[in-house]
C-alpha cells in the first residue's frame, strides 16, 4: 500500500472515531427534538426531526454503521408516511418512535462497524507532476534521434535519449519523464495487470511505426504504448500528442463546493475528493452559499437535499437565478430514495442525483466526469477552437483583471501583440490546412515557453496577444525574442516541401500605458512598426510627448 493511500485511510479512520465520539450527542439531540413534540409548532418540530433522522441515515451508512442507518431510516419513514397522508403521529407511531430511539441509544458502534476499504489510488503530490517536462527518446538510430531532437527542443522540452531499451527501467526511475517516444517495440515493465488497472500512473508511450496494420498496433498496445504515429512523423502531429499529455498533467485541480449541514459527512466527502488532488470548500450553512460561491468560484456543487433554513432544491433554484452560476453543475447527494422526489429536485435546477451512502471511488469518478464536461463546455465559450488559446474577448477580460491586480499590488505588466509574417503567402502557396498547422505550431511554442501564469490568446487570424503579469519590459523583450528565434527555426511541412515562418511583435508596458485601450493601441502601433522595419523583430511602444 502506498503512503498516499495510507494517509487517506488514516484520515477516514480519524473521521470514523470522531463520528463514534459524537454519536451520543446526535442521539440526544434527536431524542430532545422528539420530546419537544406536543409543544407549539408541531409541524416545524416534525420537520426538524425528519431532517435529523435523514442526516443520521446518510452519515451512518457512509461511515459503515448499517444498523444505525436502518433505524434512522425507519424513524424518517414513519413521519414521512404520516405527512403524505396528512396525519399526525398517533399512539402507535409514538410507541414505534420511542422504541427506535431506545435502540439507537443502545447501539454499540464498535461492534456493528462494517466499512469496505476504498479501492481508489490517491494521487501522489500533484504539484510534483507539474514540474517535470523531461521527454525520453528511445531510438536505436542516432541520426533519427538527432533530427527529432532538433525540432522538439524549440518547444521547450528537456530531452534525454537512450539508444537501447536495456537501460530503460533505470532511466525512467531516475528521470521520471512525462512521456516516452520510441520507434522500438520495447517490453517496458509497466504492463502488469495492476498497473494497467490504474492507467493514470503509467508513463505514456508514443510509438513511431514503419507500418500501419492491426498486428503492429495490437503488439504496441500489449507493450504498453498509449499512442501510435506512422513514419515519417510530422513534428506538429507528435507535438500535438505531447501537448495533450502535458495538458492533462498541468490541469488545475477541480474546485468542488460541498453544501452539507452534517459536518461529519462534509468532511468525509472533502477527504475523499482531496485524496485525488481536488480543491474543496465546505458550506455547512446553506444561507451562506451565495457568499461562498462568489469567493470560491466552484466547478461543481455537491449539495444535500435536506438542510436547515432551506432545502437543496430551494437553494438550487436561488443559485440558478444568478447568470454567473447558471452553468455550474449541481449534484444532489442524499439518502432520499423516492424517485418522484428526486425528479422534483432535479427539475428545480439540479443536474444529477447521487444516493448516500456512496463509495469514495464512485464519488470521485462521478465528480471527475461532471467537472470534465463542465470544463469542456466552458472552453467552447472562452477558447479558440483551433489553438485552444483564449479567444479575443476572454483575453481582453483577463488583461483588465491583471491591470486591477497591478494597481493593487504595485507591480508591472507587459502586453504583447504578435503577428505571423507573410501569412497570406503561406495560405496561398500551401493551402489553408497547412496555414492552420503553422498557427497551431506557434500556439504550442507559446504555451510551452511561457509561464503558467501568463495569459495567451488568439486575437484573430494569425494574430496573437499575450499578457505577461509581474514582468518588466526588458525581461519581456528577452522572452519574446527567444520565442521568435525558436519559432523561426521550426520546419513546417507541405507534403515533401519544408519551409520556415517568422513573426513580428509589438510590446506595451504598464504603467506607461494604464488602460486596456491604451495598451492595445500602443502594442498594435509597435507591431506595425516591426512590420515596417523588415519583420521578424520585436518593437517596444514608447510614450510620445504631446
Amino acid at each position: 500500500m502506498n503512503s498516499s493511500k495510507d494517509q487517506f485511510l488514516g484520515k477516514l479512520e480519524k473521521l470514523r472515531k470522531e463520528y463514534i465520539a459524537d454519536f451520543p450527542i446526535r442521539i440526544q439531540s434527536l431524542e430532545k427534538t422528539w420530546l419537544s413534540y406536543g409543544d407549539n409548532n408541531q409541524e416545524e418540530i416534525l420537520q426538524v426531526f425528519m431532517r435529523q433522522a435523514h442526516s443520521l441515515k446518510g452519515s451512518g451508512a457512509t461511515y459503515g454503521f448499517a444498523k444505525v442507518s436502518k433505524l434512522a431510516s425507519q424513524l424518517y419513514s414513519i413521519i414521512d408516511n404520516l405527512q403524505v397522508a396528512h396525519n399526525l403521529p398517533g399512539e402507535h407511531e409514538k410507541e414505534q418512535i420511542s422504541l427506535l430511539l431506545n435502540q439507537l441509544k443502545n447501539s454499540n458502534l464498535d461492534e456493528e462497524f462494517k466499512f469496505e476499504s476504498p479501492v481508489i489510488s490517491p494521487s501522489d503530490n500533484p504539484e510534483r507532476l507539474h514540474e517535470n517536462v523531461t521527454l525520453l527518446l528511445v531510438m536505436e538510430n542516432k541520426n533519427d534521434a538527432s533530427d527529432l531532437i532538433q525540432q522538439l527542443q524549440h518547444y521547450g522540452y528537456n530531452i534525454s535519449v537512450i539508444h537501447s531499451s536495456e537501460t530503460l527501467e533505470d532511466t525512467v526511475k531516475s528521470l521520471n519523464p512525462f512521456a516516452i517516444v520510441t520507434d522500438t517495440l520495447l517490453q517496458y515493465p509497466q504492463t502488469t495487470d495492476d498497473q494497467k488497472a490504474n492507467k493514470e500512473n503509467l508513463t505514456p508511450i508514443i510509438y513511431l511505426s514503419e507500418t500501419d496494420d492491426i498486428s503492429t498496433r495490437l503488439q504496441a498496445v500489449r507493450m504498453g504504448c498509449t499512442n501510435f504515429l506512422i513514419k515519417p512523423v510530422q513534428t506538429p502531429d507528435l507535438v500535438e500528442m505531447l501537448d495533450t499529455i502535458n495538458h492533462k498533467r498541468h490541469e488545475e485541480p477541480n474546485r468542488i463546493m460541498i453544501i452539507e449541514d452534517t459536518k461529519s459527512l462534509a468532511l468525509f466527502y472533502e477527504v475523499t475528493l482531496q485524496s485525488k488532488g481536488m480543491n474543496t470548500c465546505i458550506v455547512n450553512d446553506p444561507m451562506l452559499a451565495l457568499e461562498q460561491l462568489s469567493i470560491f468560484n466552484p466547478e461543481l456543487i455537491l449539495m444535500d437535499m435536506y438542510m436547515p433554513g432551506c432545502n437543496g432544491q430551494e437553494l438550487a433554484a436561488v443559485i440558478r437565478q444568478h447568470e454567473a452560476y447558471v452553468s455550474i453543475p449541481i449534484v444532489y447527494l442524499s439518502s432520499e430514495l423516492d424517485t418522484k422526489k428526486q425528479l422534483i429536485a432535479l427539475s428545480q435546477g439540479g443536474d444529477d442525483f447521487l444516493t448516500k451512502p456512496i463509495k469514495p471511488e464512485h464519488l470521485i469518478r462521478a465528480v471527475e466526469a461532471r467537472t470534465a464536461r463542465y470544463r469542456n463546455l466552458r472552453a467552447l465559450m472562452v477558447r479558440d477552437s483551433l489553438t485552444g488559446l483564449y479567444n479575443h474577448t476572454k483575453t481582453k477580460e483577463l488583461l483588465e483583471q491583471d491591470l486591477y491586480r497591478c494597481a493593487r499590488n504595485n507591480t508591472n505588466l507587459v502586453f504583447v501583440m504578435l503577428d505571423i509574417d507573410k501569412f497570406k503567402t503561406v495560405n496561398d502557396t500551401y493551402g489553408h490546412p497547412v496555414g492552420d498547422k503553422v498557427i497551431k505550431s506557434l500556439a504550442r511554442i507559446l504555451k510551452q515557453r511561457l509561464r503558467k501564469s501568463d495569459t495567451i490568446g488568439r486575437y484573430g487570424g494569425e494574430e496573437f496577444a499575450i499578457v505577461l503579469y509581474d514582468t518588466d519590459i526588458n525581461n519581456a523583450v528577452k522572452v519574446i525574442n527567444e520565442i521568435r528565434e525558436h519559432f523561426s527555426l521550426l520546419s513546417h511541412n507541405a507534403g515533401d516541401i519544408e519551409f520556415n515562418v517568422t513573426f513580428s511583435s509589438g510590446l506595451a508596458a504598464y504603467p506607461y500605458f494604464d488602460t486596456v485601450a491604451e495598451l492595445n493601441e500602443a502594442a498594435d502601433k509597435a507591431l506595425y512598426q516591426a512590420k515596417e522595419s523588415g519583420r521578424n523583430c520585436v518593437v517596444v511602444a514608447e510614450l510620445t510627448v504631446e
